[in-house]
């Protein structure tokens, strides 16, 4: 009789690679072109059944406060997507990056302050933007009624965040990479 434990092995392995695939892969992919668009909210009207987020980036991250760890902190909940900045003390920290969609996106601004800014592309699937923050908390909500990819890079200063700045999830997981793609 012939063992399992191999063939069990391998299914596995399989199994793990196809659920951790669906978290975060390899942003390269989701390269953009960059349009000014208007810098009003706008609203996604279509409506389509793509499935669910994953639960690892549902819920605000349990670290997130003002004046927390400077960093990005992003999650998803009903209303959509929630990108936040904040960092320690009253100096000035530039907290800049992209967030590039296959569907079109809706964003509202989130206590915006002199001098930050967001625009979409013509096709509204690419999100450019660039926040001055003073240890308080900035940030923007993003709503997509079909996508089934959201691709995401955070600056800080001008230079990538390391990936242990960036916040995923009620969990605060850290992406394997930045810029890092999440999958639905």
């Amino acid at each position: 009789m012939r063992s399992r434990t191999p063939r069990l092995a391998v299914s596995a392995a399989l199994a793990l690679l196809a659920i951790s695939l669906t978290f975060i892969v390899p942003a390269g992919m989701f390269a953009a072109t960059v349009t000014t668009a208007t810098m009003t909210a706008t609203t996604a009207t279509a409506t389509c059944d793509e499935g669910r987020w994953p639960a690892r980036v549902q819920g605000q991250p349990a670290t997130f406060a003002a004046g927390a760890r400077a960093g990005d902190y992003i999650w998803h909940d009903a209303n959509g997507w929630h990108l936040r900045f904040t960092h320690p003390g009253t100096t000035r920290a530039i907290f800049s990056g992209t967030i590039v969609s296959n569907a079109p996106l809706a964003v509202k601004g989130y206590r915006l302050e002199s001098g930050d800014s967001f625009s979409l592309s013509a096709d509204r699937k690419t999100l450019t933007y660039r926040f001055t923050n003073y240890g308080r908390i900035d940030g923007l909500d993003v709503r997509t009624a079909c996508a089934s990819r959201m691709a995401f890079k955070g600056l800080m200063a001008g230079l990538k965040l390391p990936v242990g700045r960036i916040w995923v999830g009620r969990a605060g997981n850290h992406p394997l990479q930045n810029p890092f793609v999440v999958l639905r």
